[in-house]
This record gives C-alpha cells, sequence and structure tokens, in this order.
C-alpha cells in the first residue's frame, strides 16, 4: 500500500507540472502573456523621396512608410511572437503653408478617400500611405520650397517625418484686345489701329515680352505694314497687365476686303504652355473720294449715252 500510494503520488506531482506545457497559444490572449500594459513599442516614419517638384498647379504626392514594432522581442523568437502582437490606432498629424491643401490617403490610387488615423499591429513590416499636398496656385505663389510635415501620432509613441514641395516658376501670359473685338476697319494705305492687352499669368516675372505678326501678302510686292509701340514689354511682374498699340497698315494698292493679321506673342523666359495667338480681322473699304469719282463716271457715261441716243435719233 505504501508502495502505491507513493507512485500515485508521484505521477500527481508529475502530471500537474507537466499541464501548463500542453496548453496552445491559442488558449492564452496577449494580455495574459504580456500583462495589462502595453509592450514597448515604437513606430517608424521615413519617405524614400522626400522632395517633389514641380509647377504651382502640380499635386504633390510623397509616398511614405510605417513601420510598427515592439522593442522587446528577441530576434531569434519574433517568428513564434507575431500571431500576438499588440495593436495601435495612430492618428495623422499634418502642417503646411498657409492656403496649401494637405491630406493623407492610402494610395494614389484612392485620393477620393483621406485618412485621419490607422489602426496597425507591431508586426514589423512596413505599411505605405501616401501625402497629398497641393499648392493655391490662383494666388500666383512665388517659386520656393514649401516645408510639409507629418506627424504619427499614438498615446506614447510617436514619429515625424519632414518633406519639402518646391515650386518651379511657371511662364504664363494671357492677351486680348481692350475692347475684346478681334476686327478693325480701314482703307487702303491708312493704319487700322488695335490696342492689345497683356497679363502675365504666371508665377515668376516675364524679362521681355514681345509681339509678331504675320501678314496677308500684297500685290505687286506691297507688304502690310504692322507697327508696335512698345516693340517689347520689359520685366512684366506676375498678375502685372500692360498694352501694346498695334498699327496694321494695308498697301495703297489693297483692294476692298476681309484680311486676318495674326498676332503672336513670344517671351523670355519661354512660356510653360503654348504662346497665344490673335487674329485680327482688317475690312478694308473704298475711300470716299474714290466713291465720289465712280458716282460721277456713271453719271457722264449715262450721260454720254443718252446724248449719243439723242444725236442719232434727230437723224
Amino acid at each position: 500500500m505504501r508502495k502505491s500510494g507513493l507512485v500515485i503520488m508521484l505521477a500527481t506531482v508529475l502530471l500537474g507540472g507537466l499541464a501548463p506545457l500542453f496548453v496552445t497559444v491559442d488558449e492564452v490572449g496577449a494580455d495574459e502573456l504580456t500583462g495589462t500594459e502595453m509592450r514597448p513599442d515604437r513606430i517608424t516614419v521615413s519617405c524614400q523621396y522626400p522632395s517633389a517638384s514641380g509647377a504651382a498647379d502640380t499635386q504633390f504626392m510623397f509616398d511614405v512608410s510605417l513601420m510598427y514594432q515592439l522593442t522587446d522581442l528577441d530576434p531569434l523568437m519574433g517568428e513564434y511572437d507575431t500571431g500576438r502582437l499588440q495593436s495601435r490606432t495612430f492618428s495623422f498629424e499634418l502642417t503646411a503653408p498657409e492656403g496649401w491643401d494637405v491630406f493623407v490617403a492610402e494610395s494614389s490610387w484612392k485620393l477620393d478617400q483621406r485618412i485621419k488615423a490607422m489602426s496597425l499591429r507591431a508586426l514589423g513590416v512596413p505599411t505605405n500611405i501616401v501625402v497629398v499636398a497641393s499648392a493655391p496656385w490662383w494666388e500666383n505663389i512665388q517659386p520656393g520650397e514649401y516645408p510639409i510635415t507629418l506627424k504619427v501620432i499614438s498615446d506614447s509613441t510617436t514619429d515625424t517625418l519632414n518633406l519639402k514641395a518646391v515650386v518651379s516658376a511657371w511662364y504664363g501670359i494671357d492677351a486680348t484686345t481692350a475692347d475684346q473685338r478681334l476686327n478693325a476697319k480701314t482703307t487702303a494705305g491708312n493704319p487700322a489701329e488695335v490696342s492689345l492687352k497683356v497679363v502675365n499669368t504666371g508665377s515668376a516675372v516675364l524679362d521681355k515680352v514681345s509681339v509678331s505678326s504675320s501678314r496677308p501678302a500684297g500685290i505687286a510686292n506691297e507688304q502690310w505694314i504692322v507697327r508696335f509701340e512698345p516693340n517689347a514689354v520689359k520685366g512684366l511682374a506676375p498678375g502685372e497687365e500692360q498694352q501694346v498699340k498695334v498699327s496694321i497698315t494695308p498697301p495703297d494698292s489693297a483692294i476692298s476686303g476681309d484680311y486676318y493679321v495674326t498676332l503672336t506673342l513670344d517671351t523670355e523666359p519661354a512660356l510653360s504652355d503654348i504662346e497665344p495667338a490673335l487674329e485680327v480681322r482688317v475690312s478694308v473699304v473704298t475711300r470716299t473720294q474714290w466713291i465720289v469719282v465712280g458716282v460721277a463716271i456713271v453719271i457722264l457715261s449715262f450721260g454720254a449715252l443718252m446724248y449719243a441716243f439723242y444725236v442719232l435719233r434727230q437723224r
């Protein structure tokens, strides 16, 4: 009896000591293994290309990587601990220059949904997001570097990423006539006056703005004459407006009719967009004195005809 009792007691002790080894990981929660407090962790925010450049109307996009991981993991045991790692919710805080529109998106293909926060598990693998920034280009902002800051925040861990949008100069110009009309009337040999309004719609100063023309071909090598006053506008600042007087003179031999003169604007530096061009219709009408001469010729011809008819009738 004593031996059997001793055997039973030893078996009970051995089985009781080995029982915890047969408990599976699924039966034990993260809180039971790590306690009620969160384990030491950190969030790392990085961007391979933290600087982007473009014109003022560019939508700047930055591919950002988030990595959330525990700091007390044994690298050799990490693969056994992955299934029960803790998670946190991180909020995104963006700062940018006044007037800029900045937000976080899941990817460059889902820009219609703006993300304010994201839940991450401490798996130690990167999660990608996109920071999108748009400048108030309609305010003709100056070329230069504009800082953008992304802060990823949780209760006890945070990280900050500094980004930079480089706005390059954009050269643009708009041209129209002062009275919004693209036609003029004159007589052969006399100039038609057109007032051209030029506006710098870009974000940088235009060193020089000049106007050139393509003119109709004259008769007997007589050419149309197109003059500009001034010949060039210099130092045209963004938003600034200047006027150029255009004088269009058809040759003396020009017959009555409608002619087209194309005015093209050239700039230094060259425009970022296509060069604007205006097509002006010039109507050449007959001079008044020639009308009088023509009427007189008709009257004299009619009188001569009537006189001849009268003489022939008397015979």
